[in-house]
């Protein structure tokens, strides 16, 4: 019989590749300057917004375990990009991070009280309706907090639980707008959503206008730059804005 491999036996656990290595709970304890949500350091995503109406915040980053707390019902279980990502920390759900978010939360509005902006999730996904109803406390009592992201879960899904998460995360956005810009990934029934350019309805919304291509990822993929005044192509997502501001649906480009 043939051994199965260490990605192999990952996904079959739900859980991650470096589980044993990079996941970690609060609870096991932090290092001294450690914190759950840390400024940006991804070339990729940018350390501030530099473009539209959230110019100048900051962005943090929060990096949960994926698997253990994404839908398996997600186009990437298998082939996430979190498999080859051996040196992230992956902070368990668990009550401790509750506590350690909430207590980051207020350092940040503190320090950022003309706005800052969260990445959610890395890695990772929404995993309970309890959870996304903590974003919710959070936004109310951090006024400076804006949140932006994408999710595997959706409010139509077979499942219930995903379901319900998806619903709430649906409420969450149409009550916050641009404070809680979560996309649905793979949705071709929320115009918020964010779309793989290998599924013939994306090129179809393409060619009609109808969704746009990520900008940052022309970008990389291209080696091209935008000039100045434009707003095609640009070198990170906070240098573009486009996720957290445009209406249409985003397109992935997949290899």
């Amino acid at each position: 019989m043939k051994q199965l491999t260490k990605t192999e036996l990952a996904v079959l656990a739900g859980k991650s590749v470096y589980h044993s290595l990079r996941a970690k709970s609060v609870a096991d304890g932090m290092a001294k300057t450690e914190r759950a949500l840390k400024a940006s350091t991804n070339t990729k995503l940018g350390k501030r917004v530099t473009r539209g109406k959230l110019k100048g915040f900051p962005i943090l980053t929060l990096t949960l375990e994926e698997r253990a707390t994404c839908p398996r019902s997600c186009a990437h279980w298998a082939d996430c990009y979190g498999n080859n990502m051996m040196n992230a920390t992956r902070y368990k759900a668990d009550d401790a991070l509750i506590q350690q978010i909430e207590q980051d939360l207020t350092h940040y509005q503190a320090k950022y009280p003309q706005g800052f902006l969260v990445r959610l999730h890395v890695l990772g996904d929404f995993y309970s309706a309890a959870y996304v109803a903590q974003w919710a406390k959070w936004l109310g009592m951090f006024p400076a907090l804006h949140v932006y992201g994408y999710t595997a879960n959706q409010p139509d899904a077979i499942d219930s639980q995903e379901r319900a998460i998806g619903e709430a995360l649906l409420s969450l956005r149409l009550a916050c707008g641009i404070r809680f810009a979560v996309r649905f990934s793979g949705s071709f029934t929320d115009s918020f959503a964010a779309i793989s350019n290998d599924d013939s309805r994306a090129r179809d919304m393409l060619a009609s206008k109808r969704a746009f291509v990520c900008p940052t990822q022309i970008s990389k993929e291209t080696g091209q730059h935008a000039k100045k005044g434009e707003a095609t192509l640009a070198e990170s997502c906070g240098a573009c804005g486009a996720c957290w501001q445009s209406a249409k649906p985003v397109v992935f480009i997949t290899h």
